[in-house]
């Protein structure tokens, strides 16, 4: 550790560098992946709007509905990821169990041997 700080002290310049680095990459990396979110979003609704355009009656009648549905559907899925996590949080607790326990009764049997002998 005083190693690491005799460094940063010594050599601020480079340091420095390594800083601006960083913070130029994830400028960079957040620039890309904000376009890449806003390509995403403009598919979307043109995907939308062209499905509206050639199928009008299978469409949603209204955004209230649209919302309703998805909520529907994610409260779906979400129960059933707790029902799985519950479940492998079950049989975890189970095996662990029986692991420390075994690892404990090891550790407390007193040995077999005579006083005396090693």
């Amino acid at each position: 550790m005083d190693d690491i700080v005799k460094f940063i002290t010594s050599h601020q310049f480079i340091v420095g560098l390594c800083v601006f680095a960083a913070i130029l990459l994830l400028f960079l990396l957040f620039k890309k992946l904000i376009k890449f979110a806003l390509l995403l979003i403009l598919i979307l609704i043109v995907f939308v709007g062209y499905l509206s355009f050639k199928e009008p009656g299978k469409m949603p009648k209204s955004l209230s509905e649209t919302m309703r549905s998805a909520k529907e559907t994610t409260r779906s899925v979400v129960e059933k990821g707790r029902g799985a996590y519950d479940g492998v949080k079950g049989v975890f607790k189970k095996v662990a169990d029986k692991l420390v326990t075994k690892d404990i009764d090891k550790q407390l049997e007193p040995d077999k041997k005579p006083p005396g002998e090693k």
